[in-house]
C-alpha cells in the first residue's frame, strides 16, 4: 500500500510537534526506511523538510519511532494516515480543463474552501 500527498499536505504533517518532537535521540521522533517518490522520482537523499507546495509524494512503508508511537513503531504511511483522519481540513488534488480553472477555483472559494496553489 502506499498513500499520496501533496507537497503543502506532507510539509503541514511533518511539521505538526503533536506528532514529530524534537530533541535529545530518546525523546524524538524520526522515521526510516520510508520510500518516497516526489513527482514520480524516488530518491533516498531528499530533504522531506524542503519539498515543495506542489510537488505530489507517494509514500511507502519505513518505520516511525520515538515516544509519541511507543512500541507500536507504525509504518510512516500509516502514521501520515493517522494525522490526516485527525485533520479538520482536506487537502484537494484535481485535474480541470484549463478553461474551467476559473470557475473551479471559485466554486472551491464559494463553498468556504481556500484555493493553494
Amino acid at each position: 500500500m502506499s498513500v499520496t500527498c501533496t507537497g503543502t499536505e506532507f510539509a503541514k504533517f511533518y511539521s505538526d510537534p503533536k506528532y514529530w518532537i524534537s530533541g535529545s535521540t530518546d525523546d524524538s521522533t524520526w522515521h526510516d526506511d520510508a520510500v518516497v517518490y516526489v513527482n514520480g522520482v524516488q530518491d533516498d537523499d531528499i530533504d522531506l523538510a524542503n519539498v515543495k507546495p506542489e510537488d505530489i509524494l507517494k509514500i511507502e512503508g519505513g518505520v516511525v519511532f520515538g515516544p509519541v508511537v511507543g512500541g507500536a513503531e507504525p509504518s510512516l504511511e500509516t502514521y501520515f494516515k493517522r494525522w490526516r483522519k485527525e485533520q479538520s481540513t482536506a487537502v484537494l488534488m484535481a485535474e480541470v480543463p484549463k478553461d474551467l480553472v476559473d470557475a473551479v477555483k471559485a466554486a472551491i472559494i464559494a463553498a468556504g474552501g481556500k484555493v493553494i496553489g
